[in-house]
This record gives C-alpha cells, structure tokens and sequence, in this order.
C-alpha cells in the first residue's frame, strides 16, 4: 500500500472496524422500540441497588501502593484505577449518576462509585476507549482535570476540549507511543462511536496494550464485540499480557448487541485469544443498557471458564470498589517489540 494512502479503516464517511460485519438496520429509533416495546423484560435501574457486590476501598492500599504490585481497583463499569511502578492510570473514567447527555434521562447508576473524585491519588494518564457516555463522562473529565495525560482515540481530542482537557494524545490503530516511561499501542477493537444521532462513527474507537520497564504487559479492552480474526491477529502480534480489563456485560438481547458487546463466553475467549494471564472484568453492574439481569454476568463468566478448562481465578469479577493485587514475575524471554 502506498505510504500516503490512509488505512482502510479511515473511510470517507469516517472510521469503519477492520473486519466489519453486517450490522443489519439498527439505528437509535430501532434501539428504543426495542428497549421499551420489544419483547424482552429489561431490569428497572431502582430495582437494582444491592445486586452488585460492593466493598469500601482499600484508601491505605490506593494511596501508598507497593510500586511491585501491579495493583487494580474497580470503580465500576469500564471504570478502574491502574496502579504500579508508581504511574495511576484511570480507564473510562465516569463518576456521574447517568450514562447520558440528559440529567433526568439515560442510564441510571445503580451501583455508587468504588471511589469518589476526591478519593483518588494523583492521576498521571487516563486511557479512554471511546465516546459513548458510560465511557466518556465530561463532566467527570472537567473534576479530574488537566494534571494527567488524556490517551484518546484519532478524533477524540475535540471532544475532550468541551471539558477544558488540553494535554490529549490522539492515537491511531497500531500506533505506538511513550508516555511516562511506558510503552503504548492502540489496539483495535469491535465496536462503534456516536455521541448523537448524526456523528456515527466520525471519532475512533478502541483499546490499548501497555508495556512497562520491566516487561509487565497489561491490556484493557475497551468495548468490543468479538471478531476471531481480528483478536487471533492481535493475540499473535501483541500478547501475552500478564493483566488484562475485559469486558463481560451488556450482551442481551444477543441479536442486537452481538456486534457491540461480548457475553461472558466471549470475554473468556478474549482472554484465551490474547493470552492474557489474568483477567479483571469490567462493564458491567453499574449501569442498566440491556437487558440481561444484571447479577448475570458473573455467574455465567464463572461458567464459562470452568467450560473453558481454566480456573474461574484467572478471570476475577470484583465488587464495585475491590482491589486486585497482582504479583508480576518477569519472563526470562526476550521482550516483543512494539509493531
């Protein structure tokens, strides 16, 4: 291909997955006659408070971390703080009672925050996967402020200046990059963008592979269906990963969301796929935006990995406001370089 000509995935009517699947007519209108006159019975968000755990944060852990222990907590959905070697990451952080453009309308939260604003130590980057609203919460952007660097997604950085956000980084698929001392790349993922009924798609989307000085690899998903093609291309020239944020929830009803979201056997094929050692699941119980019940992801991830032959361990669902400490052993072979 000649070095001038954009990558497929940049199209004249915006960005398109790498693998794109038919997606059949599923427009916002669609979703909503779904949502409220489909058949299916989606769980009311005021019904929900309690059906997922939740446990008050380590602080002394969080704010005086052993900079050995690669450590994660859950904030809630595709929200966590990353921590070790003395950088704290944010990933998708929303703090905010809804998923929505709307005050009085959207997803509601039903599950608090694992930690608050104002609990959170000094944050050196914050990873977001892209622009949905139970992804991309400006507002909470506007508290975190601009101390940290902002790894966006191409497109992504205009958005965040509605926030006041100056320090971004945009980056492309496969792009590489170096920010406190860590290397990161941006994997594609499956999905889609909008933040209203006429931007589909115009900002990017995805996740990010981080490596750090010494070799400890960790990947955080983003929001993605599952593709097997595209995750066995990305395993083979990316993994293994010692630590990885997968996504579990938000499947249901399949037909519509297959596209957009992984099951929990999907996610455990993720898991499998890019070869990551151990796995923390996000997106999910925090926000009703489908209609699985919404205590189900666990159970069926546990399911799903006893089927798998692998040790339900390996692939943690925390409560709301745990922290997982992971020990990292560093492997004797030689580190992959970046693509």
């Amino acid at each position: 291909m000649n070095s001038s000509s954009p990558p497929p995935h940049h199209t004249d009517n915006g960005f398109e997955n790498r693998y794109p699947l038919p997606e059949g007519k599923k427009s916002f209108f669609r979703f909503l006659r779904r949502r409220f006159f489909g058949k299916e019975s989606w769980p009311k968000a005021k019904h929900q408070t309690g059906k997922t755990p939740v446990t008050p944060p380590d602080l002394d852990a969080i704010h005086s971390p052993n900079p050995e222990i690669a450590q994660i907590t859950w904030i809630g959905h595709a929200s966590t703080l990353v921590q070790y070697q003395g950088i704290n990451i944010l990933t998708d952080p929303v703090f905010s009672d809804r998923a929505s453009p709307f005050k009085n309308f959207g997803p509601k939260r039903y599950s608090p925050p694992g930690l608050t604003i104002d609990q959170l130590p000094k944050i050196d980057m914050v990873l977001l996967s892209h622009n949905h609203y139970d992804h991309c919460d400006l507002e909470s952007l506007r508290q975190i402020g601009n101390e940290p660097t902002y790894i966006v997604p191409l497109k992504n950085a205009s958005l965040l200046k509605e926030a006041g956000i100056e320090s971004c980084l945009e980056m492309d698929w496969d792009q590489y990059a170096e920010v406190n001392g860590i290397k990161i790349i941006h994997t594609p993922s499956h999905h889609w963008s909008s933040r209203k009924m006429s931007d589909r798609k115009e900002m990017l989307w995805g996740g990010y592979a981080l490596t750090f000085a010494n070799g400890f690899k960790f990947y955080f998903v983003g929001d993605s269906g599952w593709h097997e093609r595209l995750f066995t291309e990305m395993g083979a020239k990316y993994g293994p990963f010692d630590l990885g944020l997968i996504p579990i929830g938000a499947y249901e009803p399949r037909d519509f969301m297959k596209a957009a979201h992984v099951n929990p056997e999907e996610a455990v094929l993720i898991k499998q796929t890019m070869q990551v050692k151990q796995a923390i699941a996000i997106h999910w119980g925090t926000f009703v935006l489908t209609s699985e019940p919404v205590d189900e992801p666990p159970v069926r991830l546990h399911s799903a990995m006893v089927q798998a032959g692998e040790n339900p361990a390996d692939f943690l669902a925390l409560p709301v406001g745990g922290t997982h400490q992971h020990h990292h052993i560093p492997d004797q072979k030689t580190e992959r370089q970046p693509a």
